[in-house]
């Protein structure tokens, strides 16, 4: 019996012919003349989409940046500013925010060189690379088609299809944050660097022979794999399209495997191996690196069920906002509970098993259509709901890569409708009804583009937005909130806040409290001290152990000199201090900073139980800086200076890390976790300080 999914044969229409080990060698169309494959009218060709998505992307150079990252990432980040050695020795070594992307944080260095923080040039760049982008999918597309064609689309057929999947690639809104937001360049650099790869791939298999792929070119290909992986890790199911294109529609078939599970093994494993490694690696570091700063939402917090039922919705809804792209936000709030059978996840999971199973049996007479499903799958499953983090159920950025998939699908598509009416298989009339709807789709799509491009003019428009596409998400609400109170907008700000504060039901005293206490910083930073104290006690009233609210009352008040108070409320937070949660560890941090040096003591307590917060979450150089300042405060703790030791030794400082482990003992010989880790780090240094011995004596 033969297998139904794997030989070349049941991806195309022609099943039991016999093919060539190599099918894809030379474009044969009905009216093959040597002109039109002429370079010059080539690149003439992919130059067109280039340039109108340019134009239509333009706009985005009067937006400034916004405080959805670009302040962590370019305006408070000095590292990448440069490309000195030390500057590159950072990009190359640290995973800032949990992403590993030293390639982006190149042309973002270049961005720096060149343009300093003016975010005209970091717009420019960003909107250049997707216009580069859409010529190289024009091209991908027209290579695709040509692979796909059986002789019966002429020239022009395969070319307005390529023109097609670029347009229906570039043009939807849904690229609007990739190239609109200065943070997420790494989605324009990836898709330049993941397009070439496939393009050098299929020159390979243009260019080898007896099966085999071209060395010089396939090797190409991998090294370029690998500049995408460092520019953002989404690509990460690539090897798997390249193999899905081997079967359809390059039917590649090698001469020693030419079917069955023989040749998938060839062409999905051992052709691939230096792309699945590569995969391999990035994938693992990812996942170590989610785990580290626990970027990655638990088991027990979603389980398997749940993340299959997510990454249903994620499919659905993804190709839905392709479709009908309007309204878009930055963010789409996960709600929890997640229960598979509410119908929001019940429906898309039917929908889901539907296609592939009519897309499986229907393999033969329309192979595009498995091959697109599946490399749209490959290539959003690294963001989808089995790997979930942070609280967002989608991001229209994660459709980058995977949208081209569909893009050349539709192309395939505009192909047919130019040779359908040649064959007799559709009217003309029809042909050109369908052409010019879908050149209406794409004008009505470069306009909510354009408007899409002004919802990303600053922070204010952006959240304003966003507050209006989900109402019922409170992170909006706080993201508009701050940004009116950068703009200066203070009773703007504290305007919208009461807002929001009369629609939390009582069954939400967190939220209620949080928002008191951030109208308690505004006030602060309005200069209305008294209004600023009574919103924090406010928040106390309705969450007791909130400890934000807890440090900045009792800084206010001791800048006030109601010290008593004061010291009550900052040793509060303090013994909260192994309850902080990660949500909380920018504002707690911010509030620990704002400490006053005369609460003395308690100002060390706060900063050791900052810097374990941090610490706990893989920010081992911010945690350093507070345990040290927790030492210098404390000098008689002992715990803070193991702790400082600890943090030394996990970042691979390990003779500082031996000095703090001494100095722990000396405050306190009888501490087991001092001694035991003075051990092990003296096994490792080879020395014997002597207060290891009269530990050990202690301690036997």
């Amino acid at each position: 019996m033969k297998s139904s999914v794997l030989d070349a044969d049941t991806m195309g229409p022609s099943a039991h012919t016999s093919a060539p080990p190599h099918a894809w060698r030379a474009e044969r169309h009905v009216d093959d003349d040597p002109a039109h494959g002429h370079p010059g009218r080539e690149w003439a060709l992919a130059l067109i989409p280039a340039a109108m998505t340019l134009a239509v992307f333009l706009p985005i150079l009067g937006n400034g940046f916004v405080n959805w990252d670009d302040q962590a990432n370019l305006l408070d980040n000095p590292h990448y500013r440069g490309l000195g050695w030390s500057h590159l020795r950072w990009m190359f070594t640290t995973a800032h925010l949990g992403h590993y992307i030293p390639v982006t944080w190149l042309t973002l260095a270049l961005d720096y060189t060149a343009w300093g923080l003016n975010p005209v040039g970091y717009h420019l760049t960003s909107a250049l690379l997707h216009a580069a982008n859409a010529l190289l999918v024009y091209r991908l597309g027209a290579a695709l088609l040509t692979a796909a064609d059986r002789g019966t689309s002429t020239w022009w057929d395969i070319r307005w299809g390529a023109l097609a999947a670029a347009l229906v690639f570039a043009l939807n809104p849904q690229r609007v944050e990739s190239v609109a937001w200065a943070t997420e360049r790494r989605d324009v650099t990836m898709g330049l660097f993941a397009l070439l790869t496939v393009l050098a791939y299929l020159r390979a298999v243009r260019d080898g022979a007896d099966g085999r792929l071209d060395r010089r070119w396939y090797w190409a290909s991998v090294g370029l794999f690998g500049v995408a992986l460092l520019s953002k890790s989404l690509v990460i199911g690539l090897p798997l399209v390249l193999f899905v294109l081997d079967l359809y529609p390059l039917r590649r078939r090698p001469p020693a495997y030419p079917r069955g599970l023989g040749r998938a093994v060839w062409l999905g494993l051992v052709e691939k191996w230096p792309f699945l490694a590569l995969s391999g690696a990035v994938g693992i570091l990812m996942l170590a690196l989610g785990a580290q700063r626990g970027n990655m939402t638990a088991l027990d917090a979603l389980g398997l069920g749940q993340r299959l039922a997510l990454t249903a919705y994620g499919l659905v809804f993804y190709f839905e906002k392709a479709v009908a792209p309007w309204p878009l936000s930055p963010l789409y709030t996960l709600f929890h509970p997640v229960r598979p059978w509410d119908p929001i996840y019940l429906g898309p999971m039917t929908a889901v098993t539907l296609v592939t199973a009519v897309l499986i049996a229907l393999r033969r007479r329309w192979p595009a259509g498995l091959a697109a499903w599946v490399a749209y799958i490959a290539l959003l499953l690294p963001v989808s709901g089995l790997f979930h983090n942070g609280p967002q159920i989608a991001a229209d950025r994660y459709t980058y890569a995977a949208s081209m998939s569909w893009a050349v699908l539709v192309g395939a598509g505009v192909a047919w409708c130019g040779r359908a009416p040649r064959t007799g298989r559709l009217a003309r009339p029809l042909a050109h009804g369908l052409l010019a709807a879908l050149t209406l789709v794409l004008l009505g799509w470069a306009a909510l583009t354009i408007r899409q491009e002004r919802i990303w003019h600053d922070s204010v428009t952006l959240w304003s937005h966003a507050t209006l596409v989900e109402p019922q998400s409170d992170i909006p609400i706080f993201y508009l909130g701050w940004s009116l109170a950068d703009a200066g907008r203070f009773d703007d700000a504290l305007e919208h806040f009461a807002r929001a504060l009369a629609r939390v039901p009582d069954r939400l005293p967190a939220l209620k409290a949080q928002l008191l206490l951030h109208m308690g910083l505004i006030e602060q930073r309005a200069g209305r001290p008294a209004a600023a104290e009574e919103r924090f006690r406010q928040a106390l009233a309705v969450d007791p152990d909130h400890p934000v609210a807890l440090i900045r009352l009792g800084s206010a008040l001791l800048q006030g000199r109601e010290s008593v108070e004061a010291q009550s409320l900052l040793e509060r937070a303090a013994q909260l201090g192994p309850r902080w949660g990660a949500y909380d560890a920018g504002e707690l941090r911010s509030a620990v900073g704002q400490v006053p040096p005369e609460a003395g003591g308690v100002r060390g307590r706060l900063a050791h139980a900052m810097a374990g917060l941090l610490r706990r979450h893989g920010h081992l150089d911010e945690a350093i800086e507070l345990y040290r300042l927790a030492a210098e405060l404390l000098p008689a703790n002992a715990a803070a200076w193991n702790d400082l030791g600890v943090a030394y030794a996990l970042r691979g400082r390990n003779g500082e890390a031996l000095g703090a482990f001494v100095i722990a003992l000396r405050v306190s010989p009888t501490s087991r976790d001092a001694c035991d880790n003075l051990r092990r780090m003296a096994q490792t240094l080879a020395t014997a300080p002597p207060e290891l011995a009269a530990c050990s004596k202690a301690m036997p």
